[in-house]
């Protein structure tokens, strides 16, 4: 069944209306008529399934059948940040981190930072990750649209106070502490923030910077990964260990 993401405020005496791009969506490009079931997901994390009953220019109206609340989201909260990496790469992590149950998306500068955009250029590729997160969620079945944040550098992020129980700065040069070892150290986390460098890495400046401010420098294992493996990688690790995943 299609889903489309309706505001809650859209949401009333079990009628819900779509516009915009979702209505686009919903009219022109899968051609769905009134009669046919759809969902509807709401930003408060509830499902509501039903059907569409007509039309307008602006409006899809949909009779609202059941409403559930949705049971697909993590219970870990996780902050992925993610250094700016070549080409679509970012399209990519903010695609997979959102099927990978991300709450948000942090895109940050670094020293080895490759792209260096223009403001302009900047809020297109930023307005471009919103889509992907909202096809991304709607395809996995989730109902929380990571939120993605605005684009800093390094020292910004680093120094920012993040509400987390843990902050995770993923080092290649770091040996000495893995995930594993560290779910023996912190066998319980609510939330946490994953901090994956450019394809250069970190230098050890950033390192110590990071660190001073609170970070755990964490290793992957052995092998050098590409910025977007690294940062799936990473996810799924968290997820399998202190999450909902395996």
């Amino acid at each position: 069944m299609a889903r489309f993401f309706v505001p809650r405020k859209e949401l009333q005496d079990k009628k819900g209306s779509v516009s915009g791009p979702e209505l686009d969506h919903m009219r022109r490009v899968l051609r769905l008529r009134p009669g046919d079931r759809v969902t509807l997901f709401d930003d408060e994390g509830w499902e509501h399934e039903g059907v569409i009953r007509s039309y307008t220019d602006r409006l899809g109206e949909v009779e609202i059948l059941t409403s559930f609340q949705s049971e697909r989201e993590s219970s870990l909260d996780i902050t992925l940040a993610q250094a700016l990496g070549k080409g679509e790469k970012m399209d990519l992590v903010v695609e997979k981190a959102t099927e990978l149950g991300v709450r948000a998306i942090a895109p940050f500068l670094s020293s080895r930072t490759v792209p260096r955009l223009d403001r302009a250029k900047m809020e297109r590729r930023q307005a471009r990750w919103g889509k992907i997160a909202l096809s991304a969620t709607k395809q996995s079945g989730r109902t929380r649209i990571p939120e993605i944040l605005g684009v800093s550098d390094f020292p910004a992020l680093v120094s920012r106070s993040w509400e987390c129980d843990l902050k995770l700065l993923f080092w290649e040069e770091e040996s000495r502490l893995s995930l594993t070892q560290l779910r023996a150290e912190t066998p319980q986390l609510g939330s946490l923030l994953l901090v994956i460098g450019p394809e250069g890495g970190f230098s050890s400046e950033e390192a110590s910077e990071a660190m001073r401010n609170g970070f755990k420098a964490v290793c992957l294992g052995r092998r050098i990964l590409r910025t977007e493996t690294a940062a799936l990688a990473a996810l799924s690790i968290v997820q399998f260990l202190w999450g909902d995943m395996g």
